[in-house]
C-alpha cells in the first residue's frame, strides 16, 4: 500500500497519492507537449496545477491528524484552511471550464466567473465557520484526531458543485456538441456516486479521484495533440502553442513552410508503394534536420505540407541555414522522384504576424504572386512583402466584418457616382454608382479591394449595401431633379445566386424606388458562360422594370449573338476599343459595324474612358448615345449629382 510508504496513518490515502502522481504527470505533459489552447484551456491548466497541490495537502492533513500530539491542533487547522482554498479553486476551475466549453457561452464568461466566485466565497465561508467553531475535526486526546467531519464537509462542497454543474449542463444542452454532452452526463453522475461513497466511508480518502479524473478527461479529449507516430511530428495545434509561447516570451524565430505538391495529391503511407519510399525520405529528412539544429521544430500539416519554427535571430548566417534545409529537401526528394517540386517559404518573426492563420495567409499570398509552377521555389519574405500583406489582410478583415454584419448603412462602404453625358439632349441624364471603401479615414482603391472582396465572397453584400445607399439617395434626388437612372455594378458570381432577383427587388420596395430608375451593370466576362441562373435572374428583374448594361464590351469574352440574345438595354464599349479605333482604321471599321448592328437591334451604346477632345469628337461622330469619362465629369460623392442633373421645371 502507498500509505505504508509514509508511515503509520489512521486513514487510507492510497487513492490520494495515486492521483497526486497522475495529476503531476499530466501537468508535465501540459507544459511539455504544447497542447491545444482554446479559451477554456486556462481553466484546465490551472485546475490541473491545483490537482497536484490538493492531494498533497490531504495526505499532509491525514499525516498530521495521525500524529496530532507532534504537530498540534493549530498546525492542522492551518493546513485544512490551505486545503479549503485549493479545493475551492479546483471546483471553480472545473465549473468555469464546463461553462466556457460550449462556444456560444464564451461571450458570457464574465457572468459565469462572477457566479463561480460567489460559490467559492460561500464554500470558503461555510468551511471557515466550521474551522473556527471547532467542528471540522474532533480530538479527545491520544495520538489521532478524527477528521471525518472535515472530509464530509469537503464532500458536501463537491456535491453542491457537481449538482450545479449538472443543472447548468441541462440548461445549455442544445448549445453543446454531442461529445461534450456525453462526457458531462457520464462523468458528473459518477462523481456524485464517488462523493456519496466517500461520505459513507471516511476511512478511505478518495476525494482526489472526483476532480483529477474530469480534469484529465477534458485535457485528453479537447487539448492533447495527436502525434504522428510514423513521422515523429506533432500537428497544427502544437505549432500554434509554440508560436504563441515564442511571441509571449519575445523569442526571435523564423516560421517556414515546406510544401511538396505531389505528396498532397497522393497516398504516401502505403509501405509497398513508391510513395511509401517518399515517406521514408521525409522521416530521414526530419530526423537529420532536428538532430543538426536543436532549435528547429517541425510540424505536420498534411501529407505534403510541413511547417517549422526555427528559434533564432534573423541574420545572414541563419538565412543560410534555412537555405541548406531547402537544399537537403530538394536532394532527398530528387533521389526518389526527379519531377517532384518543393516550395519553401520562410517568414522572419514580423511583429504584426500574431497568429499561425496570418502566417499561413502571408505564405499563400507570396506563393500566388511569385511561384513558377514548373520550378522549385524558395523564398525568404522581406519587410516589403510584410507591408503588402498587412495592407491586404487589414482590408480582408474589414470586408469580412462588413459581410457578416450585413449593415445596409455601413459607413465603410462609400457611394460615389460618375455622371454620364447623353449626346441627344446634350445633358447629364444618368450616372454610374461607384463603390469606395473608407478605412481609418482613407479611401481604398477599388482596384485593391474589389478583387479581395470577390475572392472572399464579400462582393455580394457590398453590392446590396451600395444598392441600398443608391436607392436612399435616389429618393432624395427625385424630389427636385430630372434624370433617367443610376447604374450599379454587379459581379459575375452574384448573378448565379438563386435568390438575387428577390433580394434586389426587396431593397427597391423598401425604399419605394421605381425599378426603371435602377440599372445593373454586368461585365462581359459575366455573360461569357451560358448560365441558366444568370438568364433567370436577368429576365425576372427585367419583368419588374430593371434594365441592364453590358460593361467592358470588347474585351473578348462573348460573341455578338450572345450579347443581343440577352436583355441588355445599353452596351458600354471598353475604353481600349476607343483608343485603338482612333489610331487603327481597321479597328475603326469594326467598331462602326458593331455600333450599327447594336442600334439596328434596338440597343443603345455608351463609350467610357473619354478624356480628351479627340475622344469626344470620335464618340459623337460615330453615333454613341452616351459618353462617360473625365472629359465630361469625374467621380464625385453621390450627393454631388445635384450639380450635374437639371432641376425639375
Amino acid at each position: 500500500m502507498l500509505s505504508a510508504l509514509i508511515g503509520n496513518l489512521a486513514y487510507n490515502v492510497d487513492v490520494e497519492i495515486a492521483f497526486f502522481i497522475v495529476s503531476f504527470i499530466f501537468f508535465i505533459m501540459m507544459i511539455g507537449t504544447k497542447p491545444r489552447r482554446t479559451s477554456s484551456y486556462v481553466y484546465d491548466f490551472f485546475g490541473m496545477f491545483f490537482c497536484i497541490v490538493a492531494p498533497f495537502l490531504m495526505v499532509l492533513i491525514v499525516y498530521m491528524a495521525s500524529h496530532i500530539e507532534i504537530y498540534g491542533i493549530v498546525m492542522l487547522q492551518c493546513v485544512m484552511i490551505a486545503y479549503i482554498f485549493v479545493y475551492s479553486f479546483i471546483l471553480f476551475n472545473l465549473s468555469m471550464y464546463l461553462c466556457t466549453l460550449p462556444y456560444r457561452n464564451r461571450s458570457k464568461e464574465g457572468n459565469y466567473r462572477i457566479l463561480c466566485f460567489c460559490f467559492v466565497f460561500f464554500m470558503v465561508f461555510y468551511c471557515m465557520v466550521a474551522i473556527f467553531k471547532g467542528t471540522m475535526f474532533s480530538y479527545y486526546g491520544g495520538e489521532v484526531a478524527d477528521i471525518s467531519f472535515f472530509v464530509i464537509k469537503m464532500v458536501n462542497c463537491g456535491m453542491v458543485s457537481s449538482t450545479a454543474s449538472m443543472i447548468f449542463a441541462l440548461t445549455v444542452t442544445k448549445d453543446m456538441p454531442k461529445v461534450v454532452r456525453t462526457i458531462i452526463f457520464a462523468v458528473y453522475p459518477i462523481n456524485v456516486l464517488l462523493l456519496l461513497v466517500q461520505r459513507s466511508n471516511t476511512d478511505d480518502i478518495i476525494i482526489a479521484m472526483t476532480y483529477v479524473v474530469p480534469m484529465c478527461i477534458f485535457y485528453i479529449l479537447f487539448h492533447s495533440n495527436p502525434y504522428d507516430e510514423i513521422l515523429g511530428l506533432q500537428n497544427t495545434y502544437s505549432l500554434e502553442s509554440r508560436f504563441e509561447d515564442d511571441i509571449l516570451l519575445k523569442k526571435p524565430f523564423y516560421i517556414g513552410y515546406l510544401i511538396i505538391p505531389s505528396f498532397n495529391r497522393s497516398d504516401i503511407s502505403g509501405p509497398s508503394s513508391k510513395m511509401g519510399i517518399g515517406y521514408e525520405e521525409i522521416i530521414d529528412y526530419c530526423r537529420m534536420a532536428e538532430s543538426k539544429y536543436p532549435n528547429l521544430h517541425i510540424y505536420k500539416q498534411s501529407a505534403g505540407t510541413y511547417t517549422f519554427i526555427y528559434e533564432a535571430m534573423q541574420s545572414d548566417e541563419h538565412d543560410k541555414i534555412l537555405d541548406s534545409l531547402a537544399d537537403l529537401a530538394e536532394k532527398r526528394l530528387s533521389e526518389i522522384d526527379e519531377l517532384a517540386r518543393i516550395i519553401m517559404v520562410v517568414l522572419p518573426c514580423f511583429e504584426q504576424i500574431r497568429s499561425i492563420a496570418m502566417a499561413r495567409e502571408m505564405v499563400n499570398q507570396i506563393i500566388r504572386n511569385k511561384l513558377n509552377p514548373l520550378e522549385n521555389f524558395r523564398y525568404v519574405a522581406t519587410k516589403e512583402d510584410n507591408e503588402k500583406f498587412q495592407e491586404r489582410y487589414r482590408i480582408e478583415q474589414e470586408l469580412m466584418d462588413i459581410r457578416f454584419k450585413r449593415d445596409m448603412e455601413d459607413a465603410r462602404v462609400v457611394c460615389y457616382a460618375q455622371p454620364i453625358y447623353e449626346v441627344e439632349s446634350e445633358s447629364f441624364r444618368t450616372a454610374e454608382a461607384l463603390m469606395r471603401l473608407e478605412l481609418d479615414g482613407q479611401i481604398v482603391s477599388p482596384g485593391l479591394f474589389i478583387p479581395i472582396a470577390e475572392e472572399t465572397d464579400c462582393i455580394h453584400v457590398l453590392t446590396l449595401i451600395m444598392l441600398s445607399k443608391v436607392c436612399k439617395e435616389l429618393k432624395e434626388l427625385e424630389k427636385e431633379y430630372e434624370f433617367q437612372c443610376i447604374s450599379i455594378n454587379c459581379s459575375a458570381s452574384e448573378f448565379t445566386l438563386p435568390g438575387l432577383a428577390d433580394e434586389i427587388l426587396d431593397i427597391l420596395q423598401r425604399y419605394d424606388v421605381d425599378p426603371q430608375k435602377i440599372r445593373l451593370e454586368l461585365t462581359e466576362s459575366a455573360v461569357a458562360d451560358d448560365s441558366n441562373k444568370l438568364r433567370n435572374n436577368m429576365y425576372l428583374l427585367r419583368e419588374k422594370g430593371v434594365s441592364f448594361y453590358l460593361d467592358d464590351f470588347g474585351t473578348g469574352y462573348s460573341a455578338m449573338a450572345r450579347v443581343i440574345d440577352l436583355p441588355f438595354r445599353i452596351i458600354k464599349f471598353d475604353k481600349t476599343l476607343l483608343y485603338q479605333s482612333i489610331d487603327d482604321e481597321r479597328m475603326d471599321g469594326i467598331v462602326s459595324n458593331m455600333i450599327e448592328t447594336l442600334k439596328s437591334s434596338g440597343i443603345n451604346t455608351l463609350v467610357e474612358g473619354v478624356e480628351s477632345d479627340a475622344h469626344k469628337d470620335y464618340s459623337i461622330t460615330h453615333g454613341f448615345d452616351y459618353i462617360q469619362g473625365f472629359h465630361y465629369a469625374k467621380p464625385v460623392p453621390i450627393s454631388d449629382l445635384r450639380k450635374y442633373f437639371s432641376k425639375k421645371k
